[in-house]
């Protein structure tokens, strides 16, 4: 059997089912978000370890399917003193329906205490409000395309990605809503994640996520603002491809509310450095249509998990193709091994 047909999951309830059969020896437990779905999460090592890994997936719902994928594969790896911190699906009622969002459509990845609070939206973001965010169902012929294009000759490439994906706290019913307040999940995990990681050492973070980047490619973003001679030393870890979170990078941005911005914030006693993992699909544009469509559909259609929109979220976040399935796979052991080193560095 192909390891990607024992890996990637059909559905969000088999990779649950995955996960606590993968863990079931080990010290675990989890957290209720509602009667169907929960965030389950595991330690595997000495419970006094001072050098801890934290692996975390699913905060962007549908994202989980890879990031799930790539946590079943780093528990079959080789481990030395450290520990590891497994927590999966933090954003389970997103994976289980094929949202990036929770069931408030809020993304969680900008509501871990956003710095200037639950407000605020790009000038930007309103004024492509209602290009972004239609409130009519699906159908006709549409100029969405045509109207990128004005809007980034307009405004520029950088300026517009930059004020679309940082996060917007005024349309509820919008892309990249961070929400009003601190949702459950985040409520749930982060008290947890603090108390196991604040008197530890040292913490190396991988939060998986997809679609950005290449194809099947990998991208790694470090948090934080980092010095130059650190910034050295985690790439003599990590690999020279390394970014730090950058508005002017092309593939990176500045987010609000962020997990690994918080988790940074919450840890000042503890050498971390915390990573986005993105497993590369279609380009930043293709992925933004696929939002949209399927952010329409749940609003203002009907939003069957057969649905085509469903299907472009699957196909965007999620691809079935057997290559990108290893090549996630490969990712995830080479970087279970830089992260094994950089944790020593």
């Amino acid at each position: 059997m192909d390891a990607t047909d024992t890996r990637f999951s059909r559905d969000y309830a088999e990779a649950r089912e995955r996960f606590r059969a993968a863990t079931r020896e080990v010290e675990h437990g989890h957290f209720d978000v509602d009667a169907e779905h929960s965030i389950d999460w595991a330690w595997v090592g000495p419970v006094d370890a001072p050098r801890v890994l934290l692996y975390t997936s699913g905060l962007h719902g549908v994202e989980g399917f890879g990031g799930g994928a790539a946590q079943l594969e780093t528990l079959t790896l080789e481990r030395g003193e450290e520990a590891v911190l497994y927590v999966h699906a933090l954003n389970p009622w997103g994976w289980a329906n094929l949202r990036r969002v929770n069931e408030q459509n809020v993304d969680l990845n900008r509501n871990f205490y956003p710095p200037a609070g639950w407000e605020g939206v790009d000038p930007s973001y309103r004024a492509l409000d209602p290009l972004l965010n239609p409130t009519t169902p699906s159908g006709g012929f549409e100029l969405f395309w045509l109207e990128v294009a004005l809007a980034v000759l307009r405004n520029g490439y950088g300026a517009l990605k930059n004020a679309v994906v940082s996060g917007q706290y005024t349309f509820e019913k919008g892309l990249f809503y961070g929400g009003s307040e601190l949702q459950t999940g985040p409520g749930l995990v982060f008290p947890f994640l603090v108390d196991r990681l604040r008197s530890r050492e040292r913490v190396v973070h991988v939060d998986w996520h997809s679609a950005l980047g290449g194809y099947g490619n990998r991208t790694l973003l470090l948090e934080g603002k980092v010095a130059p001679d650190e910034l050295a030393r985690v790439r003599a870890a990590m690999g020279e491809a390394v970014r730090c979170w950058d508005p002017s990078d092309p593939q990176g941005y500045l987010i609000r509310g962020g997990l690994t911005g918080a988790l940074l914030e919450r840890l000042p006693g503890v050498r971390y450095d915390g990573f986005t993992c993105e497993f590369g699909t279609l380009s930043n544009l293709a992925v933004l249509a696929r939002l949209r469509a399927e952010n329409r559909l749940h609003h203002w259609g009907e939003p069957r998990l057969d649905h085509p929109a469903k299907m472009g979220m699957r196909e965007a976040f999620a691809p079935l193709d057997p290559e990108w399935q290893r090549r996630v796979l490969q990712h995830a052991r080479e970087l279970h091994a830089a992260c094994r080193q950089l944790l020593h560095a």
